[in-house]
C-alpha cells in the first residue's frame, strides 16, 4: 500500500455560477443540474487518479459552490470525506454566495466537517452590489451569517471589494463598519481591477465607467486598514497578516497561508492548479473537455510546467513577502542586493532576520515584485 501524500492543501474548483458578475474573470459556466451531476462523476474519477491524499486543508471554491443543490453539496462533501484521509485536516473551507446559502446547505456542511466559510459579501450597499453585478442584497449576507452560526459553523470570513465606481469614502466606511458589526473571524479586501473579457472591461473600454485614480484607490485601501485594525464597536481589531487579508488572532486562512509560503497543493476540477515539488500543472478551463477526458478514462487536459529551483525560490520570496511575517533572509540571500536597494527606497525593512514590506511597500507591492524579478 502506498503511503499518503504529504501535500499540504487540496483545492476543489466548482465551475458553476448563476451568472457572471461584472468584474469576474474566473472560469465558470451557468449552473445546470444535469451538468453538475456529470461534473461530480468526473470529479470522483479525477480524485481516484490523485489518491492517496492526506491534506491539512481543503478549500472548495469556484465559481459558486453554493449554487449546487443540497443533494449535490452533500455528495461533493461526502466524496471528499470518504476518499481523502482527513486525519491531518485542520481547516475545511467552502465559498458561499449570500444569495445561494440556506439552512439546509449549512446543515449539510456542518454535518460533514466543513469548519470555515468564505462569504462573498463584497459590499453592504445594494446600489454598489448592483454596480458589481451581484445577485444578492446586503440583507442576505446578514441572514446567511446567522444561519451558518446556528448550524455550528463559527469561523466565517467576509470578502469585500474596494474602489468601486460610485462608492464614496463615507459609503466605504459604512460597509467596513457593517462588516465588523457581524463579528467575522476574517475579512479580505480586494481592490476592483480591470480584467480582460469581463463586462466591466467592456464598459471601461466604451467610456461608460471609470476606475478610481491610483491615489483614490490607495486612500480607500488605507481606510480599510484603519477601520479593520482598530475595529471599534467594543471589538478587538483584525491583524493585517497579508496585503489583502485581515484576521482575528488564530483565524488566518491556513490554506492560503500555505500557498503563499510555497507549500504543495493538489487542485481538482477544470481550471484548478496543482503544485508538487518542481512541477506545476493546471487543468484547462473547459468543463466539457474535462468531462470527456475523464469519462474516457484519461486525465483531464492540462498544462504542465517544470520549475527550476531558482524560479521556485523566487516565487517563494515574492509571495512570502506579501505576508506580514515576511521572508527569512537565508531564503532570500541571493536577493540581498535587490532588498538593500528596496530598503533604501523605504519599501522593505529588516526585522528579526526577516525582510518585510513597509506600509509604503504594501501600497507598491507590484513594483517590489518586479524589482525582485529583475
Amino acid at each position: 500500500m502506498r503511503s499518503a501524500c504529504n501535500t499540504t492543501g487540496l483545492y476543489v474548483h466548482v465551475p458553476f455560477c448563476d451568472g457572471k458578475c461584472a468584474y469576474c474573470a474566473f472560469y465558470s459556466v451557468r449552473y445546470r443540474p444535469a451538468l453538475a451531476d456529470r461534473y461530480l462523476d468526473g470529479l470522483e474519477r479525477e480524485l481516484e487518479k490523485s489518491l492517496p491524499l492526506a491534506p491539512e486543508t481543503i478549500y472548495i471554491g469556484g465559481g459558486t459552490p453554493s449554487v449546487l443543490s443540497v443533494r449535490q453539496i452533500d455528495r461533493l462533501c461526502r466524496l471528499l470525506q470518504t476518499q481523502v484521509a482527513t486525519r491531518r485536516l485542520v481547516e475545511w473551507t467552502m465559498e458561499i454566495n449570500p444569495g445561494s446559502g440556506d439552512a439546509e446547505k449549512a446543515a449539510v456542511l456542518a454535518a460533514v466537517g466543513v469548519n470555515r466559510v468564505s462569504l462573498g459579501a463584497q459590499s453592504f450597499d445594494d446600489r454598489i452590489l448592483k454596480t458589481l453585478g451581484r445577485r444578492h442584497a446586503a440583507a442576505d449576507t446578514v441572514k446567511v451569517v446567522a444561519i451558518l452560526r446556528a448550524a455550528g459553523i463559527v469561523n466565517i470570513g467576509l470578502d469585500l471589494i474596494a474602489c468601486v465606481p460610485g462608492c464614496t469614502r463615507a459609503l466605504w466606511r459604512k460597509t467596513l463598519r457593517q462588516a465588523v458589526a457581524l463579528a467575522p473571524q476574517h475579512v479580505s479586501v480586494y481592490a476592483l481591477t480591470n480584467e480582460e473579457g469581463t463586462r466591466l472591461n467592456r464598459l471601461l473600454g466604451q467610456g461608460l465607467a471609470a476606475l478610481l485614480s491610483e491615489e483614490a484607490q490607495l486612500a480607500m485601501l488605507d481606510l480599510a486598514e484603519t477601520e479593520l485594525t482598530q475595529a471599534g464597536f467594543g471589538r478587538a481589531g483584525f491583524g493585517r497578516y497579508e496585503i489583502s487579508n485581515y484576521a482575528q488572532s488564530g483565524f488566518e486562512c491556513c490554506h492560503n497561508v500555505a500557498c503563499w509560503r510555497g507549500e504543495e497543493y493538489i487542485g481538482l476540477g477544470p481550471a484548478a492548479a496543482s503544485h508538487v515539488g518542481l512541477k506545476r500543472w493546471t487543468n484547462r478551463p473547459n468543463v466539457s473537455a474535462y468531462l470527456a477526458a475523464l469519462e474516457a478514462g484519461r486525465n483531464p487536459p492540462r498544462d504542465v510546467e517544470e520549475l527550476t529551483p531558482a524560479l521556485k525560490r523566487q516565487e517563494q520570496v515574492i509571495f512570502g513577502l506579501r505576508m506580514a511575517e515576511g521572508i527569512a533572509t537565508d531564503i532570500a540571500s541571493e536577493y540581498k542586493q535587490a532588498f538593500d536597494s528596496l530598503r533604501a527606497d523605504g519599501l522593505v525593512d529588516l526585522r528579526a532576520g526577516r525582510w518585510v514590506l513597509t506600509a509604503r511597500g504594501r501600497n507598491l507591492a507590484d513594483y517590489v515584485a518586479v524589482e525582485l524579478m529583475r
